[in-house]
């Protein structure tokens, strides 16, 4: 017998989605990923093409609509095969899929409202910590809390480090201010 563990997924009980799913997902980020593309390609190019600021996001965003496209031709192959869709929803997955939409809009709402920025030097470095990492912290705690079904504290201790961490590379090595700085 063989007892090695095996990976079922995030959530094991989530399943696959239904094909009608995956097309809607596909378009969804066909549709996008080509405004990507096109803003990427209408930012100014102060230099060479190697160097162009919209390089990376239309790379990104091409390779991205040749995944949506294999999404959608793996869905449309599924719904030929006559494949039906298996319901899943309770009603436990459903509110968790309310209060995770309305986590996200309220932390969007914050992040346009809510300006502060708190700097201090530590060590001669200046160090600055804001409304980005504040909300950012919480609302990860939130989703992690409410998808991964730990104690807060643990849930508490990753959002941090993570959004302590996210914005430091945008601060201090890409030198990008963050939403709600001042």
């Amino acid at each position: 017998m063989d007892n090695k563990a095996h990976f079922v997924g995030e959530d094991e009980n989530a399943g696959y989605a239904t094909p009608r799913q995956d097309l809607i997902a596909s378009a969804i980020l066909i549709v996008l990923s080509l405004w990507v593309m096109v803003e990427s390609v209408s930012l100014a190019n102060p230099g060479t093409l190697a160097t162009a600021p919209g390089l990376l996001p239309f790379i990104v965003a091409a390779s991205l609509v040749g995944m949506a496209l294999a999404l959608a031709a793996l869905a449309v192959q599924r719904i030929r095969s006559g494949e039906k869709p298996v319901t899943t929803d309770n009603p436990d997955e459903l509110r968790r899929a309310g209060m995770l939409s309305a986590i996200v809009v309220i932390y969007l709402i914050g992040l346009e409202k809510i300006t502060f920025d708190y700097t201090t030097l530590v060590a001669g470095f200046r160090l600055g910590y804001g409304v980005f990492e504040i909300l950012t912290t919480i609302m990860l705690t939130l989703v992690l809390w409410l998808f991964w079904k730990q104690r807060v504290l643990p849930c508490l201790v990753v959002a941090a480090v993570w959004s302590t961490l996210l914005a430091g590379a945008f601060r201090y090595v890409f030198v990008i201010p963050l939403p709600g700085t001042l």
